[in-house]
């Protein structure tokens, strides 16, 4: 782990700051990579907080597909999908397996669209919970592009 410090740390450190879950993800393991390109934070946007503060899909989760299709993806149709989709099914199973499901509502316990659960729970569960998760999915990621060929 060790050698990705840099990227899990950024992280942590732009989702403290003003980016969301998968925005922070995707631009952090981007940036380790050397890849920098405006593209990954429009795609990235409307999918924090369960998709746009609905509660579905974590953000952090979403970010690790897009991250194998960024650096694993297929660049044409004649291509297999493989080395994107098995290593991105692989995270989901973790991530499920770790947080008891993969939907932001269920994982940070309130509905963020709620503005008084937000006010009340929302800076002490993006500390203790959601920045954590950050990481450890961004740990995730870095373990699957390790050894990839494409990155």
């Amino acid at each position: 782990m060790e050698k990705w410090d840099d990227a899990i740390n950024k992280a942590g450190e732009l989702y403290a700051g003003k980016y969301h879950c998968c925005e922070a993800v995707v631009l952090a393991v981007s940036e380790y990579f050397g890849y920098k390109d405006d593209l990954l934070l429009k795609i990235s946007t409307p999918f924090g907080s369960g998709m746009t503060n609905n509660g579905a899909v974590c953000g952090s989760l979403l970010a690790a597909y897009l991250c194998m299709g960024i650096f694993r993806g297929r660049k044409s149709d004649s291509e297999s999908r493989t080395a994107a989709c098995e290593p991105a099914d692989r995270i989901y199973h973790k991530f499920c397996e770790k947080y008891g499901s993969c939907n932001c509502r269920d994982i940070v316990g309130y509905d963020k669209k709620d503005p008084e659960a937000a006010e009340k729970y929302g800076k002490k569960v993006k500390s203790e919970i959601c920045i954590p998760l950050t990481k450890t999915v961004t740990q995730w990621i870095m373990e699957e592009l390790d050894n990839a060929e494409q990155v």
